[in-house]
């Protein structure tokens, strides 16, 4: 079986995510990616953890991304192909240390224009450009 790639990890992941977006049973939403994707073993840890980590950290992230919509947008407003993108990527930038954030919001931005609309890519680009700045103190 080929090596997956963590690219390759993280799009599964993310496919995941938004099948699972309303989870119930997270245990359950492990044991089925791992069933479905026995490729994903090599990277096992990583996306038990971040499929885990976006349950857990939902509310917050969600926060997050909320609190960089321009005035008068909501989270409902945002398409659930970026509303997933966006939290996987904020995951990463803030719990997964061996992620530099420069690559989450890359991947992220492939991941949107592999999945979402036109518009979704630079959505998301600048959105994560801004949560990217206020994580380091930079002045928006």
């Amino acid at each position: 079986m080929k090596k997956q790639t963590r690219s390759e990890a993280r799009e599964v992941l993310f496919t995941r995510v938004f099948q699972f977006d309303d989870m119930t049973d997270i245990d359950e939403a492990v044991s089925d990616t791992f069933a479905e994707y026995p490729e994903c073993e090599t990277n096992r840890a990583y996306i038990e953890t971040a499929l885990r980590g976006i349950y857990t950290h939902a509310d917050e992230l969600d926060m997050i991304i909320a609190s960089k919509l321009k005035k008068g947008w909501t989270l409902s407003r945002i398409s659930k192909t970026s509303r997933v993108i966006l939290r996987l990527a904020v995951y990463e930038m803030k719990y997964i240390p061996d992620v530099p954030p420069r690559v989450a919001i890359n991947e992220a931005v492939e991941l949107a224009k592999r999945y979402g609309a036109e518009s979704d890519a630079p959505f998301v680009n600048g959105l994560l450009g801004s949560v990217y700045r206020d994580m380091n103190g930079e002045k928006q």
